[in-house]
């Protein structure tokens, strides 16, 4: 039999005077009591009542296993008593204490080190842990040690290189990370919320949700996985932030122009600066110290301006990405393995949702992929810094920064809208799942963004579909032919004049008028056949 025990604090008040009002704990009584005669003495009125804040509700049998559960109200510990009796009644256990005892700061220290090696995004998720670890006064995790240790890492992770801690503090601090050091079960809605509105002042609210999906994925983990109980799930109620930053950016005017030729000022940059390596390398002597390098570079400038052999790797990327739609990390791994020029396809074997899926080569692309060095494993042999930090110098020379910034995966979305438009003018047109197999997306809703762009096509395939075979219109009561109707005008004529010339021939014959004035009546089926 569960029992409640009264743990609540005992408060001591007089009325019109906040400053004398004092809180004591639940087994100081007496010290309450003292503290109220002291006020009497004094000629003041206090009032001694006891709170109701804090319960323990306690499960003691010989065929279980002790445990002590809290609660915040008498409501609460009642319904907790009531749930515990009830699964005795029916023969279950369930033991809530471990919620209790255990930090939320301790489970996502396990997640870390058990679960999250286990994504391509380990890396990224293991920062913000430790951000949020070291916010609470919690020590910070060695990444590169958990993947070591870890029996299963995903393969990307395992051949990752982890990069060593700086120390540099890059994400601000957030005091309300602290409340990951209460116990699991002890976490309610209201922590969550505070910390939702204090990182909100602070970070995009698309930051503060995908730090959520940290919190909700810990939870879930703990509870099935784990089978660490609570009554209920801190994340139970809580509510994310709103916020709605999806781009519709597209180029416009002459702005792809300028990008490629942006991109193809960056190659030739890229080309020089890989032939005045390999000259100083070859030729240059002294080198060794630093001021010997900057002398052979100087020197050996012109040679490697006049000599070198221009690789358009950023300018193909470019070209690429507008005209596959592909997302960045499925362009930068992929391989000349996976690469088929002669069927006009590239296998991606894994993508963002995990899928495998074939890119369509136009031919044109082709010719530009047939055009770069095959001597690297990868197609695009380019780091993601340091397609970044080359995307930044591409898009300050195309003049696309500031309002006007264009974002590497503003070419995806320009790429689908592209070929989404493009269905105007193909028979039949593109639909959503066309554009969905173009794209990759695993759920076709999110391709309802671009489902306007697809309405003219499907008008047009509407009007095959519900076209009459009739040659002949009535508009306004007069029939009327169509356009690339099978009789023409010399018919109408040939026939005017044959049915005229019957009726002088034969006056007594009762021929009814087909025509009167300038109306001609013909049977168009008839002529047609």
């Amino acid at each position: 039999m569960a029992s409640i025990e009264n743990r609540s604090r005992f408060e001591v008040t007089v009325r019109n005077r906040d400053d004398l009002t004092q809180i004591f704990a639940h087994n100081a009584k007496k010290r309450a009591e003292a503290y109220c005669k002291s006020l009497s003495g004094q000629g003041l009125k206090p009032k001694l009542a006891r709170l109701d804040d804090y319960y323990v509700v306690r499960d003691r049998s010989r065929s279980r296993k002790d445990q002590m559960l809290r609660a915040n109200s008498k409501v609460e510990a009642e319904s907790i008593r009531a749930r515990l009796e009830s699964e005795q009644q029916q023969g279950l256990f369930i033991d809530y204490s471990e919620g209790f005892k255990i930090s939320f700061a301790d489970l996502m220290i396990r997640y870390l080190r058990e679960e999250a090696p286990r994504q391509k995004s380990f890396e990224v998720v293991g920062y913000k842990i430790n951000a949020m670890l070291e916010d609470a006064g919690c020590p910070r995790q060695e990444l590169a040690r958990i993947v070591a240790e870890h029996p299963n890492p995903h393969p990307k992770v395992k051949a990752m290189r982890i990069r060593a801690p700086t120390g540099v503090q890059v994400r601000e601090s957030s005091e309300a990370s602290k409340f990951i050091r209460k116990g699991f079960a002890s976490i309610v809605p209201d922590d969550f919320r505070d910390y939702i509105d204090e990182r909100c002042q602070v970070v995009a609210p698309a930051t503060v949700d995908r730090e959520i999906d940290i919190f909700s994925a810990v939870c879930r983990i703990a509870i099935d996985s784990w089978r660490i109980h609570a009554a209920k799930s801190p994340m139970d109620g809580v509510r994310r932030p709103r916020y709605y930053n999806e781009r519709d950016r597209r180029l416009k005017g002459d702005e792809e122009a300028r990008l490629l030729r942006a991109a193809h000022v960056e190659d030739r940059a890229r080309s020089i600066e890989a032939r005045l390596d390999g000259l100083v390398e070859s030729k240059g002597e002294g080198t060794h110290s630093k001021y010997g390098r900057i002398r052979a570079r100087r020197l050996f400038m012109d040679e490697a301006e006049a000599t070198h052999e221009h690789v358009p790797l950023l300018e193909t990327f470019v070209h690429f990405q507008l005209m596959t739609g592909a997302r960045r990390s499925e362009t930068l791994s992929l391989t000349w393995d996976n690469v088929d020029l002669d069927a006009q396809t590239a296998f991606l074997p894994e993508t963002k949702n995990g899928r495998s899926r074939k890119l369509a080569l136009r031919s044109d692309l082709v010719a530009l992929l047939r055009g770069l060095p095959q001597d690297d494993e990868c197609v695009f042999p380019i780091s993601v810094d340091g397609l970044r930090k080359a995307w930044g110098r591409i898009c300050m020379h195309a003049g696309l920064v500031g309002e006007d910034s264009l974002h590497i995966h503003d070419l995806r979305h320009e790429a689908i809208s592209s070929v989404a438009e493009a269905g105007r003018n193909t028979p039949g047109g593109f639909s959503l799942i066309d554009l969905q197999h173009f794209s990759g997306h695993r759920d076709v809703r999110m391709l309802m963004r671009y489902a306007h762009l697809c309405t003219q096509a499907l008008a047009k395939r509407l009007d095959v579909a519900f076209g009459s075979n009739k040659e002949s219109v009535t508009h306004r009561g007069r029939l009327r032919l169509k356009a690339g109707a099978s009789v023409t005008l010399k018919d109408v004529l040939d026939e005017q004049s044959a049915v005229a010339q019957s009726v002088e021939d034969d006056s007594e014959m009762l021929v009814p008028a087909v025509f009167a004035g300038n109306v001609v009546r013909l049977d168009f089926q008839r002529r047609a056949v």
